[in-house]
């Protein structure tokens, strides 16, 4: 009798971590590549600070260009201190919007917004930290 409940409760075990693996999922995003534009700090109407960045990273032959967004502390700093061609890291998950364009068709895009922004090179003229 005894085998028979421990086969049950493993059944039962089974049955519940299955059900909980097929609703985890993981949303995140590493990239390192260059910015392809110095970027330009924006202010919400509730006063916070946001900028979007697009940064290039080639796998191989072909680059590819990622939308992110920075909120408050590293948008300032991307804004302050980043320009064109710097080396970056960011991570973050992906988020799809969509809209309505001026034209009427529906348009959707999907963006990485940042936990973490930071730059690999140094700003022209200084020299490497050793």
């Amino acid at each position: 009798m005894a085998s028979q409940t421990q086969s049950t409760e493993t059944s039962i075990e089974s049955t519940e971590t299955n059900k909980h693996s097929r609703s985890t999922s993981v949303n995140r995003v590493t990239l390192v590549g260059r910015l392809v534009a110095t970027p330009e700090l924006r202010v919400t109407s509730n006063g916070t600070h946001v900028t979007t960045v697009r940064v290039a990273t080639n796998d191989r032959e072909q680059a590819e260009f990622h939308d992110v967004v920075l909120w408050r502390q590293m948008a300032d700093f991307a804004s302050g201190y980043m320009t064109k061609g710097r080396l970056v890291y960011v991570e973050g998950r992906l988020q799809g919007r969509s809209w309505e364009a001026s034209d009427g068709t529906q348009r959707r895009s999907v963006e990485v917004v940042a936990d973490r922004f930071q730059a690999l090179t140094p700003k022209r003229g200084e020299q490497p930290q050793e």
